[in-house]
């Protein structure tokens, strides 16, 4: 026998025409199956009406929350430690290609030359400006040395103590723990 269209009626919480009614009470009077089926899901609606709802155990609602907030903490934490490492697997290639494409460019004499040209570039570089900064201070009057000296200590003087302020200030204020 098809029990299907009687089986869904049973089971479905929406209302039915008149005409799946009748069909429905027809089929229950000639079927023992669909009539127990009806009678076990009807003491099972009345289980679930009837039984008390059931208070959640005291703090759940704080312990769900923190959980939560924990979830999803680690959550931001996965995604930025996944957008770093793409970030850096990104700047690594980019890296290497670069230098390939610039070792496949020149010659091992050429990027030797460079090297060494532009190490003593920087050396010679170096030794000019602490030349003109010698020069430059031999060149001064003594008094303008003097001066330079009391400026340098009157703002000494002002700045460190309001650095000491702001140190104690911020070390007053703690750390924020969330």
């Amino acid at each position: 026998m098809d029990h299907q269209p009687f089986e869904e009626w049973i089971f479905e919480q929406k209302e039915r025409t008149k005409e799946e009614s009748n069909k429905l009470n027809q089929h229950l009077l000639d079927c023992d199956q669909c009539t127990d089926l009806q009678s076990a899901w009807g003491q099972v609606e009345t289980l679930l009406f009837q039984s008390p709802m059931v208070a959640p155990a005291p703090g759940f609602t704080q312990r769900f929350a923190t959980r939560m907030e924990l979830n999803k903490e680690v959550l931001h934490k996965k995604q930025a430690i996944k957008t770093l490492i793409g970030v850096g697997l990104i700047l690594v290639i980019i890296t290497l290609i670069l230098g390939a494409i610039f070792f496949l460019s020149y010659t091992t004499g050429e990027l030797i030359v460079g090297a060494v040209s532009t190490f003593t570039g920087f050396v010679q570089a170096f030794i000019n400006l602490r030349a003109m900064v010698y020069q430059f201070f031999n060149s001064l009057p003594p008094i303008a040395i003097i001066f330079g000296w009391i400026i340098l200590i009157v703002w000494g003087i002002i700045l460190t103590p309001l650095w000491g302020f702001t140190v104690w200030k911020v070390s007053k204020q703690g750390v924020l723990i969330k």
